[in-house]
């Protein structure tokens, strides 16, 4: 048996105000950092022991690895922060209040952008420059590697290579790899994991303030997922 664990995020401070956040860097509210301490307990709870961390690049998952080493481990777990687990990039809607969008474009259009998988939001080019002026992580890339709006399918083309280039090899092993990255980000993650279809995609929730358990056999065929709570 192997074991994957994905934690989402604690709550942010654009979450508390219903916007939409994409790679926004937004810090964690105070909840969100008891959310993530919760997690924490979740894994002593459970005995969990990760051999390594991964990390999207944005400071929420940041800060919510962090909290979450901290409180649950008495050794170092080697942890590697990616962009490529970075949320839904959603372009010019970021930052805007899902309330002020749905008042212009109607409810259908706001759900979709949140669970359709292949719309694409308004994009925002000059957020490129933007991202490759003030953060590190991303100067190395060429612009069309980086996001200036995404649909669903843009994610998962993003994340899966490099989930199948470090985190399944890590899952393999019996690392026991903890993911703390985003909704949209774990949706995808469970899509390709599950196998499911568009349709059943739309539909899929990733829990709050709960660790996902997802069970692998010998050969690393997908056999179960639990969502644990402390």
């Amino acid at each position: 048996m192997r074991r994957l664990l994905i934690v989402r995020h604690g709550q942010s401070v654009w979450n508390l105000d219903s916007k939409f956040t994409g790679w926004t860097n937004i810090p964690l509210t105070e909840k969100g950092e008891e959310e993530a301490k919760s997690m924490a307990q979740v894994l002593l709870k459970y005995k969990w022991k990760p051999k390594v961390i991964f990390t999207s690049a944005l400071d929420r998952s940041i800060q919510t690895s962090n909290i979450i080493k901290q409180e649950a481990f008495k050794y170092d777990v080697p942890t590697l922060t990616t962009w490529r687990l970075n949320e839904k990039h959603y372009g010019q809607l970021e930052g805007v209040a899902r309330e002020y969008i749905r008042e212009l474009f109607g409810n259908e259009f706001t759900k979709k952008m949140r669970t359709n998988y292949h719309m694409l939001p308004p994009t925002l080019r000059e957020v490129q420059d933007r991202l490759v002026n003030k953060y590190p992580v991303y100067r190395n890339q060429s612009y069309d590697s980086i996001a200036h709006g995404e649909s669903k399918d843009h994610v998962y083309k993003r994340i899966i290579p490099y989930y199948l280039r470090f985190i399944e090899p890590a899952i393999a092993k019996g690392d026991t790899p903890l993911v703390v990255t985003h909704k949209h980000t774990a949706r995808v993650l469970m899509k390709h994991i599950q196998g499911m279809n568009d349709d059943d995609f739309e539909n899929y929730k990733i829990p709050t303030n709960k660790i996902m358990s997802i069970i692998f056999d010998e050969n690393m065929q997908f056999r179960s997922v639990t969502h644990c709570k402390y």
